[in-house]
C-alpha cells in the first residue's frame, strides 16, 4: 500500500510539472504585452551593467542637471508609445513620443527570440536642447536591443564606445 501511494505521488508530481516543461520550449518574449497598450515614460539612463546609477551627462553643471531632472519629472516629457503587430515572429509597427523640445514619430521592429530592436524613419520635429533630452533622442534613434517586460522596458543604444540603457516605466494613467 505504501509503495502504491509513493508511485501515485511520483506520477502526480510528473503530471504537475509537465505544463511547466512544455512552457519552456518557447523562449520568445510576448512583444505585444511588453511594448503596446501603454505609454512608456523614461525613468533614467544608465550604462549597461550598472543599473543602480544614472549617467551624469552634465559633468559639473549642477544647474543644467537640476533643470533636466525637473523636466524629466514633468508630465508629457520623455514619453513613447508603440503600436504594431506580429508578423512571422517579428513585431513591427509605428511609434511616437516626446522628449522635451521635440516630438517624434517613426517605425520600429523587435524580435522576441533574440531581443533585438531597431527604429527607422524617425522624424523629430526639432533638435533637443536639454542635455538629457539629447541622450533620449540619441537612444530612441539608435536603439539596437531591448530587455524587460510589461512592467519595465530597457532600450539599449550605443554612445561612442559605451552602451547606455534607457529605463522606461509604464506611465500612470
Amino acid at each position: 500500500m505504501k509503495r502504491h501511494f509513493t508511485y501515485f505521488k511520483a506520477v502526480l508530481l510528473a503530471l504537475l510539472t509537465l505544463p511547466m516543461l512544455c512552457g519552456c520550449s518557447n523562449n520568445d518574449d510576448d512583444l505585444k504585452v511588453i511594448f503596446t497598450g501603454k505609454v512608456w515614460k523614461m525613468s533614467y539612463i544608465f550604462r549597461e551593467g550598472n543599473p543602480k546609477a544614472y549617467v551624469n551627462f552634465w559633468y559639473d553643471d549642477r544647474d543644467a542637471e537640476a533643470a533636466s531632472i525637473a523636466k524629466q519629472k514633468e508630465a508629457g516629457h520623455y514619453e513613447v508609445e508603440f503600436a504594431g503587430a506580429n508578423l512571422d515572429g517579428v513585431f513591427s509597427g509605428s511609434f511616437s513620443g516626446r522628449g522635451v523640445d521635440a516630438s517624434f514619430t517613426g517605425n520600429w521592429r523587435a524580435d522576441g527570440k533574440n531581443r533585438t530592436m531597431g527604429t527607422s524613419n524617425l522624424n523629430w520635429t526639432s533638435e533637443e536642447k536639454d542635455v538629457l533630452a539629447k541622450q533620449f533622442q540619441k537612444g530612441m534613434t539608435n536603439a539596437y536591443k531591448y530587455s524587460g517586460d510589461a512592467n519595465a522596458l530597457y532600450i539599449y543604444y550605443k554612445d561612442g564606445e559605451v552602451t547606455n540603457v534607457i529605463a522606461l516605466l509604464p506611465k500612470n494613467r
